[in-house]
């Protein structure tokens, strides 16, 4: 019987699938010990686009939360610094109010404005606070104190005089996400705060000759002054719930993303490492089949 014998092109064949088989293997092994179908975008197909907009939508997303928390830290310190003022003003009126319960002579009267010019020194100090290199209550100017008491000293008590301020009027704000800015700063020319250093400067001129009246206006302005500044206090910690709202909303998106990053990227390393086993087996057949063919010759047959 005749038999035609050709193993040229079943040993081409062959060989081709066991490469084939061997590439994919390589593939799924990069794959089992990193967790991602590729290492690069080329490798992910029709989804490398869309990972590629989630990541800088992410990236994005990381600036914004990281500009809000900063922008909170910031606001903290202010609102730490105007906590201290109130306790400040709080304890420099318990002082009028024991002096009017009492009989005022020249050396309490100067212990009292001794103790309003303190004050007044502390509250400008607290107001002069700097965060990370820059003042936090001069608006947009930074680089310099924005208080300065130095001869300050309003002609009439009853009439804002904001002349201690070397500010400017730029209210700090930051951009939490793309259409949303939040402004969470305050100045020291605010007027809780003007009425508070005049308030105080009005005390610290305070003599043996100021009457129970005039002192008891004195501590009707700390007073009014004391509600200013609280409500100043409330305003920025309504700021710091915000930027803090803002920046736990920017890392819930950039959980979501990293979910669906993870969707698109990763892979199923346990199910991986089950297809890589039954590849490495048929690869070790596919050699088997290959090494059969090879060894076949034409003189076997003519035998």
């Amino acid at each position: 019987m005749a038999m035609r014998v050709a193993t040229f092109a079943m040993n081409e064949r062959m060989l081709s699938a066991s490469l084939r088989t061997q590439a994919k293997m390589a593939q799924m092994q990069i794959q089992q010990a990193t967790g991602q179908v590729s290492t690069d975008y080329g490798g992910l197909g029709a989804t490398a686009g869309k990972v590629l907009d989630l990541e800088i939508s992410t990236a994005r997303s990381k600036l914004y939360g990281s500009a809000a928390t900063e922008a909170n830290a910031r606001v903290q310190v202010m609102v730490d610094q105007v906590s201290t003022m109130t306790d400040r003003v709080t304890d420099l009126r318990a002082q009028v109010t024991s002096a009017l319960s009492t009989d005022r002579t020249d050396t309490s009267a100067s212990d009292l404005a001794a103790a309003a010019s303190s004050a007044l020194e502390d509250l400008a100090g607290l107001l002069n606070v700097r965060y990370e290199g820059r003042y936090l209550f001069g608006g947009s100017a930074t680089t310099s104190a924005p208080v300065d008491i130095d001869g300050y000293a309003p002609a009439d008590p009853t009439v804002a005089d904001t002349s201690y301020y070397k500010g400017n009027g730029t209210i700090a704000s930051v951009q939490v996400s793309a259409d949303r800015t939040i402004a969470y700063g305050v100045t020291a020319a605010d007027p809780a705060f003007e009425r508070m250093l005049r308030a105080v400067q009005a005390l610290s001129t305070v003599d043996g000759t100021t009457s129970d009246s005039d002192l008891e206006a004195m501590s009707a302005d700390l007073v009014s002054a004391l509600d200013a500044v609280t409500a100043v206090q409330s305003r920025l910690s309504i700021s710091s719930a915000a930027l803090e709202r803002a920046a736990t909303s920017q890392q819930d998106y950039q959980d979501f993303v990293a979910n669906q990053l993870t969707g698109l990227t990763g892979v199923d390393v346990a199910a991986v490492t089950v297809q890589l086993t039954a590849y490495e087996t048929q690869l070790q057949a596919s050699y088997a089949a290959v090494g059969k063919v090879q060894g076949l010759s034409l003189l076997d047959y003519l035998r």
